[in-house]
């Protein structure tokens, strides 16, 4: 025969059921890589449209610019776009009561508009959201801020004219003008005056939504915008210039050699801050939107864009050698059992490089046919989970949209030819180094290898009865069929390990949410809410529960030997002053919820216990020892601040107290507050306890906070209602409506969790099939040696129970290497996210039970339907088969 290349087709369509599995395998591995690309693309584009939405569509700020560098900025050749802020001036909406500043000491003056002209580039890099309305198009149109409405004299609506006095505000003492360098709102002096500049008429087009951190400035100064082209700038005024530059390379490079350009050289950085947050800025600033560019792996943290691009790097390879593996089982249990076809074809002068040319011909035209199936099986799989994510209609994954990329399909084809191929390398190698007499002599992996029998091990022991020790002998002859299958076994425990860890890291830095409807809050005189308001807040409809909150700072002494020494090295600045072989500290908090606040505690707790008794008569605190922070690197961290232990002494008084110290006990540790869902990201440390013992260490029972918790299927009107009668009747009263952000965060955390443990199942079903494919194909391609054992006598319960001891033994060799080396790679990975992401990594015992558990499941129900199979098949027609 000129070319034996041509039997390859006739052996494919001779042997439909071994290509079908073959098929199968490919298919696996294909769907695999397919599922996870389009996953992590539709997450990376959901993570970006959030991150825009929240943090906005620019790159680098520049803060500050005076208004003749404008234009030299707006030019430059680095920058794509760019967007145009400036201040036109603060106007009173009203003035405030003297009953009101008698209430309320912490009362501004007045209440403010702070006017600022945006270009139609600023409005889209900064998402101005609207709650009504259009966005301006004029310099004689505005959009205001919707809790700004109703401070107004008369409350304005969409397409009403409002007269502005705009002016600037004053320090009364020096008359100066007050410094204002950032576009965010300010505090202010309780002696400040204001200075009307001009009048100024517009057109009320739009009410922007409520920003998400409202802070005590913004009950009384007030957001409002309008339009302003630009094209005419005042140089005596200083201007925001947001910018996204041709290419995010380098950026910090290209924004620092702009301003140097300008003979700017001495500026502040600073990394992106989210809108309307405060902060005092003076002179000219650079901030980078960080959290957009980390995304791309473009920070201005190089160590930040490294470790990410490692940990990616690593996991491709951990999916390419999984995929590699289950290609290769596959391949090379069909090599082994056809060494006697190779054997004959050596025979009669084909030659090794033939042999190979075989095996690779075969890998290409399986995988024609298996890489466009294994594309369209991933991209199903997927959408059916976005299906089931779209069917909450809420969340935070309610707009991810499937991105269906051909880059991603086409790196998955190309990267599933490329597995398939180094994948035939060591069968084809085998089947070309075969020798003719030896492969005729043998039935390729039937070879009975070289044991010691007398030994038997515990698999093989008598309580196992005859069928044991011949599943263990199975196991020891036939060693490299027992290695492929375990081998594909522990690919698919590995995955599970690794792929859990990663959606832990994932789940871990992405908890959010607020456990409570509104707040209530007291800033007169007395600093004190009676008991009344509490009791009467209770009983109205729609309140689930009430929470009074007591919050006092406290001076510690923090032992030497109870500080996290990892987060001492990030905040040793907050350690400096040396007492009683500890230090002392100011940043430390004794807060309390009320009784009922404890019981939101309880499932937090990582050690200890609740009793309120025990805490009354002990001075028990529980203490929040986990912190969420970003170090100056750029590093995302949940860490420990503290090493407390149930049953730790600590020293405190409240802060100005001059009188002994007095020694509080912990009963307990959490990670979180009670109405929270997040770590805190406040270098505080907070200590829950009591109401009795916040006044045996303070001396003060009183509370100027109650949180609510209102019941979702309930009219909230008489809540608000007695709100609003609370502020009337006294300003120092205020309250927070966060009754849509509640519902919003609980949809966030649900579908967040069907997301991440979607792709967990996504994970656990190809690894599962994987299994499947491989016992069954084992144990179809074993028929005749099945048929011999019937021959010799043995039943088919007999025979049964073989192959399930067989899948047992497979199982629990499988999970002892598959959970070492899933938990090794597991660790590997997290090291390599260390400078991206930095949290303490736990032993996953959750993740090993359960994927040693399934492995061995998965190859008991593999076994099913081939034994279901050789059941029906005749002992001489099984001993004619080939294998």
């Amino acid at each position: 025969m000129r070319k034996y290349t041509g039997l390859t087709e006739k052996y494919l369509l001779g042997q439909k059921k071994r290509s079908i599995l073959t098929i199968v395998g490919i298919i696996l591995s294909v769907t695999l890589l397919t599922a996870v690309g389009t996953l992590a693309m539709s997450y990376q584009d959901k993570l970006v449209r959030q991150t825009i939405q929240d943090y906005g569509d620019y790159e680098v700020s520049f803060n500050g610019v005076s208004g003749k560098d404008v234009p030299r900025i707006m030019n430059q050749a680095a920058i794509g776009s760019a967007g145009v802020i400036h201040r036109i001036g603060y106007a009173i909406i009203s003035s405030t009561s003297e009953k009101e500043q008698k209430e309320n000491p912490f009362a501004a003056p007045y209440r403010y508009l702070n006017v600022k002209g945006y270009d139609a580039q600023a409005m889209s890099k900064l998402q101005v959201q609207l709650e009504s309305g259009r966005l301006p198009q004029k310099p004689d149109e505005i959009i205001l801020s919707s809790w700004s409405l109703n401070t107004f004299p008369s409350k304005p609506a969409i397409g009403d004219k409002i007269t502005l006095d705009l002016g600037d505000r004053l320090e009364a003492s020096t008359g100066k003008v007050k410094s204002a360098s950032s576009i965010g709102d300010y505090g202010w002096d309780l002696d400040e005056k204001f200075k009307p500049r001009m009048k100024q008429q517009y057109t009320v087009v739009g009410v922007m939504k409520t920003a998400k951190n409202v802070t005590w400035s913004s009950t009384f100064i007030y957001s409002a915008i309008t339009y302003d082209d630009h094209q005419k700038i005042d140089p005596s005024q200083n201007f925001f210039i947001y910018a996204t530059m041709k290419s995010m390379d380098k950026i910090r490079d290209k924004s620092e050699a702009i301003l140097s350009s300008l003979g700017l050289r001495s500026v502040d950085q600073g990394s992106a801050q989210e809108l309307n947050r405060e902060t005092v800025i003076k002179d000219v600033r650079i901030e980078y939107n960080n959290e957009l560019l980390k995304l791309f792996g473009k920070s201005t943290y190089a160590n930040v864009n490294q470790s990410s691009t490692y940990a990616f790097a690593a996991i491709v390879l951990i999916i390419m050698g999984c995929t590699s593996a289950v290609i290769y089982n596959t391949f090379h249990i069909s090599v082994l059992e056809r060494i006697s076809q190779f054997g004959m074809l050596r025979c009669i002068g084909a030659t090794p490089a033939q042999i190979r040319k075989i095996v690779f011909k075969e890998a290409t035209v399986l995988s024609l046919i298996a890489i466009p199936i294994g594309l369209f099986t991933g991209t199903i799989l997927i959408k059916v989970l976005f299906y089931n994510i779209s069917m909450l209609t809420l969340g935070f994954l309610n707009d991810m949209h499937m991105i269906i990329s051909v880059p991603i399909l086409l790196a998955a084809a190309c990267l599933g030819l490329i597995v398939v191929y180094v994948s035939a390398l060591g069968p084809a190698k085998l089947a070309s180094s075969v020798s003719p007499l030896e492969a005729l002599k043998t039935s390729g992996s039937t070879v009975v290898g070289q044991g010691d029998f007398k030994r038997l091990s515990f698999a093989g022991s008598k309580w196992l009865g005859f069928e044991g020790r011949f599943a263990s002998r199975n196991i020891r002859r036939n060693r490299k069929r027992f290695r492929i299958t375990a081998f594909s076994m522990i690919i698919s425990i590995v995955m599970y390990i690794v792929f859990s860890g990663l959606v832990n890291i994932l789940s871990t830095t992405s908890t959010s949410g607020i456990n409570y409807s509104y707040s209530l809050d007291y800033q007169g005189m007395s600093k004190r809410i009676p008991n009344s308001v509490y009791n009467k807040l209770a009983t109205l409809d729609g309140v689930k529960q009430a929470y009074s909150f007591y919050n006092h700072q406290l001076q510690a002494i923090i032992p030497k030997e109870k500080i996290n020494p990892d987060y001492y090295q990030q905040q040793k600045e907050m350690y400096t002053v040396e007492q009683e072989n500890g230090y002392r500290t100011d940043n430390n908090f004794l807060s309390s919820y009320g009784i009922n606040g404890l019981q939101e505690l309880r499932s937090k707790l990582t050690s200890g216990s609740i009793d309120a008794s025990q805490m009354n008569d002990e001075n028990g605190v529980i203490v929040i020892q986990k912190i969420s922070m970003t170090t100056e690197k750029g590093t995302n961290m949940i860490i420990d601040q503290t090493r407390f232990k149930v049953g730790d002494k600590i020293k405190v008084r409240s802060m100005g107290d001059k009188q002994p110290y007095k020694t509080v006990t912990v009963v307990g540790t959490a990670d979180q507050g009670p109405l929270s869902g997040e770590y805190t990201e406040s270098a505080i440390i907070q200590m829950i306890t009591t109401p009795k013992v916040i006044e045996n260490i303070t001396g003060d029972n009183a509370y100027d906070r109650i949180f609510i918790q209102a019941s979702p299927e309930t009219d909230n009107g008489a809540i608000v209602g007695y709100f609003k009668s609370l502020v009337q009747q006294d300003a120092g009263y205020n309250y927070r409506d966060r009754v849509e952000e509640m519902k919003q965060a609980r949809n966030d955390a649900l579908t967040l969790n069907i997301f991440l443990y979607g792709f967990i199942g996504v994970i656990a079903a190809i690894a599962f099939l994987n299994i499947l494919n491989t016992v069954s194909t084992n144990l179809i391609l074993r028929t005749k040696e099945f048929a011999v054992l019937k021959a010799i006598g043995m039943t088919q319960k007999e025979i049964r129970k073989m192959v399930l001891l067989e899948g047992v033994f497979y199982g629990v060799f499988a999970a002892v290497y598959g959970s070492l080396l899933g938990t090794g790679l597991s660790y590997g990975v997290s090291y390599l996210m260390r400078n991206a992401v930095q949290i303490e990594w736990v032993m996953p015992w959750s993740s090993i039970l359960i994927g040693s558990l399934g492995a061995i499941i998965a190859t008991l129900i593999a076994s099913y339907w081939p034994l279901r199979r050789l059941e029906r098949i005749q002992i001489t027609d099984g001993l004619r088969g080939e294998n």
